[in-house]
């Protein structure tokens, strides 16, 4: 591993990034529609003292799904944050304190904007 993270490098591991997160989102989405809505719907097989239905188990994985679906489009936005932040000649600095953030950090977690302090006290701003 290099110890200079060069601009180049950095975008094109926010690409890789991207990409991945991508993927996974259309994964999410062919998994949420392989559970059918209609068979949720029409199961009245077990009842409340059974445990709830099999429907209700497919409702439950339906909306899980829907909610990690919602998560990675969210991620893109960060992903894409931190693409623009490249054109800054800041972009290897803490948003919060404006310390390096390190390239080590940076490899690691590409859509970071915090440094390694400023993310351990995240809590306390």
């Amino acid at each position: 591993m290099s110890s200079s993270l060069t601009v180049a490098k950095h975008r094109a591991n926010l690409q890789k990034l991207r990409e991945e997160t991508e993927a996974g989102i259309v994964t999410l989405e062919v998994s949420y529609n392989e559970l059918d809505p209609e068979e949720a719907a029409s199961d009245v097989g077990a009842g409340e003292d059974e445990g709830g239905s099999e429907g209700d188990l497919t409702r439950f994985e339906r909306d899980r799904i829907r909610a990690r679906i919602a998560e990675e489009k969210l991620f893109l936005e960060v992903i894409d944050a931190a693409e623009a932040r490249t054109h800054d000649r800041n972009w290897k600095s803490c948003a919060k304190c404006g310390n390096p953030i390190g390239d080590p950090r940076l490899e690691a977690l590409p859509a970071t904007e915090l440094c390694v302090t400023c993310k351990a006290n995240r809590g306390s701003w």
